[in-house]
């Protein structure tokens, strides 16, 4: 694929389903993949003792630091989860397009989507709202795959 010069923000309600069409999609376009929960983790691996020690405060500092170097990544898939997005919506502004993966609320994860279970229809406009390409997903790994490829086709 030729160079983009920027990236692809990929979001999603549930971070398995997010993060595994993100990183097809980055495959697929020949990118690199990021997932921003994950470079964060790396970035302040002890992140528990961190705040121990330096605070709240300092961790979210740094954590926004971690997601700042991350936003000027070029030609890139990066996979951003709700609460990383919501808390850093302008560190994120530049990136075009962002592609929200909309799942029904019934295929939210019930273990490990309570909070987005609780709060979908404020997550889920709040997600449509900034997204420039939204991709309604219900079927299997290929469908939705094949859809985000067809709505960015005719985005792009």
């Amino acid at each position: 694929m030729k160079k983009l010069g920027s990236s692809i923000l990929v979001l999603c309600l549930n971070e398995v389903v997010g993060s595994s069409l993100s990183k097809r999609l980055a495959d697929f376009l020949g990118l690199h993949y990021a997932n921003a929960k994950q470079i964060v983790e790396y970035d302040l691996f002890d992140s528990d003792e961190m705040i121990k020690k330096c605070g709240i405060a300092y961790f979210k500092k740094r954590e926004k630091s971690s997601l700042k170097g991350l936003s000027n990544f070029e030609d890139s898939v990066i996979f951003l989860n709700y609460d990383l997005f919501v808390n850093n919506k302008m560190t994120f502004k530049k990136i075009t397009p962002k592609v929200y993966i909309k799942l029904a609320k019934r295929k939210l994860d019930k273990k490990n989507d309570t909070i987005s279970l609780l709060a979908y229809e404020e997550r889920d406009r709040l997600l449509q709202d900034k997204a420039d390409v939204i991709v309604e997903v219900s079927g299997d790994g290929n469908s939705a795959f094949n859809k985000i490829i067809k709505e960015l086709k005719a985005k792009l």
